[in-house]
């Protein structure tokens, strides 16, 4: 099934663009989340083993005993998620082997309320084996199951572009007036910021050239900011962009 592509447009007219993840690609994912937590059950199980004899422990518990013990390693499966959306950019270790993102429904980064309320929904659709999700998913036009739908979230790829393109003369990060940047472009801006980044460099050439140089204009300025260092002059806005861009994606690589 081909995956779906979601518009969104800005109030400045800029058009961005979300490719929406597909069962196949969302399912694989999760079987690699399902494995890697079940590694580590087995481990934590092996290391408390070896303080005595687990089976005779689990045995000695009371019947309230075992429930907790069971309640924790489900929450421990639900908290998985939650914990690697919110600190992770929206992916888990499976999310990130596929290359999908979890992101709030505008293309923004996905938050603590927004990946607890998708993940807690796991909750009704677990006993029914997942299939009213891997329905939703496959049969809406956002591919979104009953958790996204409640969290306002998307199951997006994560997008990796040739920034080469977008440079009239060579690297624009190895530039001399932008190398202030290195080592502060990707503490300054988060995943969802920089997709966003990437959907105006791509898509600029579509504008008309004074929205083009506003944009590009204020977003330089608002990105030299939480980098601190100099904004740039108009002239030199969307060079900055590019070089932001460029030093982002390399210390990403690095990290």
């Amino acid at each position: 099934m081909a995956e779906a592509e979601l518009r969104f447009e800005t109030p400045e007219r800029v058009s961005l663009s979300l490719e929406v993840a597909g069962v196949g690609d969302r399912a694989f994912a999760w079987l690699a989340d399902l494995l890697c937590l079940f590694l580590l059950w087995i481990a934590a199980l092996l290391l408390y083993s070896i303080s005595g004899d687990l089976l005779r422990e689990w045995q000695a518990l009371s019947a309230g005993g075992q429930a907790v013990a069971v309640l924790a390693v489900l929450v421990s499966g639900w908290g998985w998620d939650v914990l690697w959306e919110t600190l992770g950019g929206g992916r888990t270790p499976g999310k990130r082997l596929v290359g999908l993102r979890v992101v709030r429904a505008d293309g923004a980064p996905v938050g603590l309320p927004e990946s607890v309320a998708r993940n807690v929904l796991r909750a009704v659709e677990l006993p029914l084996g997942y299939a009213p999700g891997v329905l939703m998913v496959a049969l809406s036009s956002r591919r979104q199951r009953l958790g996204d739908l409640v969290g306002g979230t998307l199951v997006v790829r994560d997008r990796r572009y040739d920034l080469s393109r977008y440079a009239d003369h060579g690297d624009a990060a190895d530039d001399p007036r932008f190398a202030a940047l290195r080592g502060r472009a990707a503490a300054a801006l988060a995943a969802g910021d920089y997709d966003r980044l990437l959907d105006f460099l791509r898509r600029r050439p579509r504008l008309e050239p004074a929205a083009r140089a506003r944009i590009a204009a204020v977003v330089a300025s608002a990105l030299a900011t939480r980098a601190g260092v100099p904004a740039p002059g108009p002239d030199d806005a969307e060079r900055f962009l590019e070089a932001f861009a460029e030093q982002h994606a390399r210390e990403g690589a690095r990290a």
